[in-house]
């Protein structure tokens, strides 16, 4: 069934790539339309002081390596997030989950396919009720992940159009699972080698609510080995 879908992903992909025919719109996939990635600054929406932007300006100065960035305003991003030009990474609810989500600007009724907008990658890293604050500790992992993501979007379309599932290589032999609360962020400030942390994301944080996604990734160079949506 696997085998079956990466087939059919394949040929969707190139039914997609660039072309034009019989002066046709030309149609742009997912991974041609981040190969200028690299080149174009992304801009991180901070939003007050809060602990999470706190947070999130840390790990982005510490661990952001794929493309030049700077910082804005909500303001800011009010005023540049039709340019083309420009990539956003910025916080967003939706279903009662945050989400770190990496985007490029654009207009949506541009008739340039290119100057569109384009969401890259979204990443659940919160509960909108969830007390325990863990997205502050595993803020380095969700940077580090995004970046993997799009590293690997750029060189496959099968990728690209595969969201988190695709750099998720499943846990390493000799590599210990953490998915006790306390334990995991105890193994992954610590970083613990051969270790790996299981966290559970869901409105309130427990079990009982949904949307749940659960993310498997190492405590050390934050490799994502699962990640599941339910």
């Amino acid at each position: 069934m696997k085998r079956q879908l990466e087939k059919l992903l394949l040929l969707l992909v190139v039914l997609l790539t660039p072309l034009s025919l019989c002066g046709q719109k030309r149609i742009y996939t997912k991974s041609y339309r981040l190969q200028d990635f690299k080149s174009k600054t992304t801009k991180v929406v901070l939003s007050g002081s809060d602990p999470l932007y706190t947070s999130l300006r840390q790990e982005v100065t510490s661990l952001w390596t794929i493309s030049p960035y700077e910082f804005c305003t909500p303001a800011q991003y009010e005023k540049q997030k039709n340019n083309p030009d420009i990539c956003f990474l910025c916080i967003e609810k939706s279903r009662g989950i945050v989400f770190l989500t990496l985007s490029k600007g654009g207009n949506a009724d541009d008739p340039n396919a290119l100057k569109r907008p384009l969401e890259i990658i979204s990443i659940p890293i919160a509960g909108e009720n969830d007390p325990s604050g863990q997205e502050l500790i595993y803020m380095p992992a969700f940077i580090s992940i995004i970046q993997d993501y799009t590293e690997a979007a750029m060189d496959s379309e099968t990728a690209a159009y595969s969201g988190l599932k695709a750099i998720a290589r499943g846990v390493p032999r000799g590599v210990k699972v953490y998915s006790d609360p306390g334990e995991a962020r105890r193994v992954f400030s610590g970083q613990l080698p051969d270790s790996a942390v299981q966290i559970l994301i869901s409105p309130d944080g427990t079990a009982a609510s949904k949307p749940r996604h659960k993310l498997t990734f190492d405590t050390r160079n934050y490799s994502l080995y699962s990640y599941s949506k339910s």
